[in-house]
């Protein structure tokens, strides 16, 4: 990094850099990773870290970037979702970077783009105040290419149409017989938050919605479990990590994952928002995190390396870095995901995409983003 004007990218790369080391990616796996950052961050790579960031809900900082580590005690995966962003910053220019980065990763990385092409229409009209429209993922996994993903906001033509919008994604995606089960898990207040699928071709791709509870507790989210027999598992690992019998207000998800011919999901993964819904210290949500691991019979070790190399031992006056965390079960086996985050802007203006007193174009009062 530049000891006289790092940029974005300069700062996001470093803890990708640590992860993968501490996870054992070699040298050329890593500069791989790197290199692919550099493409999905193009928009925003070379502006100043100074500057103030433009607003992006990615991040409870605007960072506009997060990572995440699989925990299944068998993959090694990293994964990276960025923001594409224009400018000056809006929903519309955003829209138009995004668009720009996935024809850049058809055209480097073979990225099959016909599902994306399929829902577009349902953004033809968005919000001037949405808080976001279309964010990028990668996965990185020892010995394979990198392959891609998008997570479209269903509040990005209004949060009153975010139904109406999920209705007709799933409609353009053949997957119009999945609304029953998705509409019998909807509470009054709750949000459909996003709809997110690879951009893989044919059965290979995944295609997941993601509810957002208005208000759940550890029994409550452990019902959405697609199997029965889950359900425990999931409510212990709420507890762990929020404590028991705390509800957690619009801090918690449920991903349906959805198949085509099915009114009910084939799974679901339950996600909660750590920082700063569960704790804000993230020495606690370490300690916890380690415990949920241990319960569910997965090492700790991968996760304990992967914090060190971000953050050190002590981790005493540490937060902001433990994003959320999932878990689901695949083929009988617990798989836990932690999502850490570059943190690029929390210890100048603190979480302000958590609350933002303004979105556009910076979430940081009185001062103007440049893009």
């Amino acid at each position: 990094m530049s000891a006289a004007a790092p940029t974005r990218f300069e700062a996001a790369c470093l803890p990708l850099r640590a992860l993968a080391g501490s996870l054992g990616f070699s040298a050329d796996e890593t500069d791989a990773m790197v290199a692919c950052l550099r493409v999905l961050a193009a928009s925003w790579a070379d502006a100043p870290l100074a500057d103030p960031p433009p607003w992006s809900g990615l991040g409870a900082d605007a960072s506009g970037c997060d990572y995440s580590l699989v925990l299944d005690g068998e993959r090694r995966e990293i994964r990276v979702t960025v923001e594409a962003q224009g400018a000056p910053p809006s929903p519309r220019s955003y829209l138009a970077a995004a668009l720009a980065l996935s024809e850049t990763l058809e055209a480097r990385y073979g990225a099959d783009l016909s599902r994306l092409r399929a829902v577009l229409p349902v953004l033809a009209d968005l919000d001037p105040q949405a808080a976001g429209v279309l964010w990028h993922g990668a996965v990185f996994r020892a010995g394979r290419a990198p392959w891609f993903k998008v997570y479209l906001h269903l509040m990005a033509a209004g949060r009153r149409q975010a139904r109406a919008t999920a209705r007709a994604a799933l409609d353009r995606l053949g997957l119009g017989a999945c609304w029953e089960g998705v509409a019998a898990r909807l509470g009054p207040d709750d949000d459909l938050l996003f709809l997110g699928f690879d951009l893989l071709p044919g059965d290979a791709a995944r295609v997941k919605l993601y509810l957002r509870h208005a208000e759940a507790d550890a029994a409550q989210l452990a019902q959405h479990a697609a199997d029965p027999s889950r359900r425990e598992g999931v409510r212990a690992f709420v507890e762990t990590l929020a404590g028991p019998g705390r509800a957690l207000r619009r801090g918690a998800l449920s991903a349906l994952h959805l198949t085509p011919g099915s009114t009910a999901p084939a799974r679901v993964t339950t996600h909660l928002r750590l920082f700063p819904h569960c704790a804000t210290s993230d020495a606690v949500l370490r300690d916890r995190l380690r415990a949920a691991l241990r319960r569910l019979g997965l090492p700790t070790g991968p996760y304990d390396a992967a914090l060190r190399a971000l953050a050190g031992d002590d981790l005493a006056d540490e937060e902001g870095l433990h994003g959320w965390a999932s878990l689901q079960w695949a083929g009988g086996r617990p798989a836990v995901t932690v999502y850490l985050s570059p943190r690029l802007y929390l210890a100048r203006f603190g979480p302000v995409a958590l609350a933002p007193e303004r979105m556009w174009p910076s979430p940081v009062p009185g001062r103007l983003a440049c893009a």
